[in-house]
């Protein structure tokens, strides 16, 4: 019987973590935008339930339903607009709502991502699809959408450019707060930064107003 040490196999210990990390980052790269639509939950003990998103990204989701299914279930979701999507359950964040992270391939999350173009397309122009059927990140010099601020005070804008984590958008009107809210047609968000003419907005979800 040999009494030599096991050798530490490095290299396999080195690509076991670099793998780890790697799936942090993917699950953590995503930024959710704040679209809501309707939709039904399938649980593992084969409960359907009426549910609602708060946000979605391309590798997760946020649901409000009425009854949770614990951290950890897998679940299934038919959403408006999405169809079919599955995964597991994250954590439990706020009253009635949980995290859900995809259990996609790559090719599914450009596809939701994709489909949450053209979602967006449809909520930052109230309801008007501004390309064929085909998703842009470049807005035409003629989109323009109606933008609401938090005092109150409303305007026409057009849209220079947006992504998955906020659009730009150019004004007539003396320029907002850096970090005031606004909503875009029907998306709102937080005011980033100021161009001439103009500001961006990083989507973000509006926190419910306490009672």
């Amino acid at each position: 019987m040999s009494n030599a040490a096991p050798k530490l196999d490095l290299a396999a210990a080195a690509r076991r973590l670099t793998a780890a990390q790697v799936g942090i980052r993917e699950r953590r790269r995503f930024r959710r935008i704040p679209i809501e639509v309707n939709g039904r939950l399938l649980d593992t003990l084969g409960r359907e339930l009426d549910c609602r998103t708060a946000d979605i990204s391309p590798g997760d989701i946020r649901i409000a339903a009425p009854t949770l299914p614990g951290v950890g279930e897998r679940v299934v979701l038919y959403l408006d607009g999405f169809g079919r999507v599955s995964g597991s359950v994250a954590r439990h964040c706020g009253e009635g709502e949980a995290a859900v992270i995809f259990d996609f391939s790559a090719h599914k999350r450009e596809k939701m991502a994709e489909q949450l173009t053209i979602a967006m397309n449809k909520q930052l122009f109230d309801g008007a699809i501004v390309e064929d059927e085909k998703p842009i990140f470049a807005a035409r010099p003629d989109h323009m959408t109606r933008i609401e601020f938090e005092d109150g005070q409303t305007c026409m804008g057009e849209i220079l450019d947006f992504s998955l984590a906020g659009v730009t958008v150019r004004t007539g009107r003396p320029p907002p707060l850096i970090g005031s809210w606004a909503r875009i047609g029907s998306i709102h968000g937080r005011v980033a930064r100021l161009i001439e003419g103009g500001f961006a907005v990083d989507f973000e979800p509006r926190p419910a107003k306490s009672a």
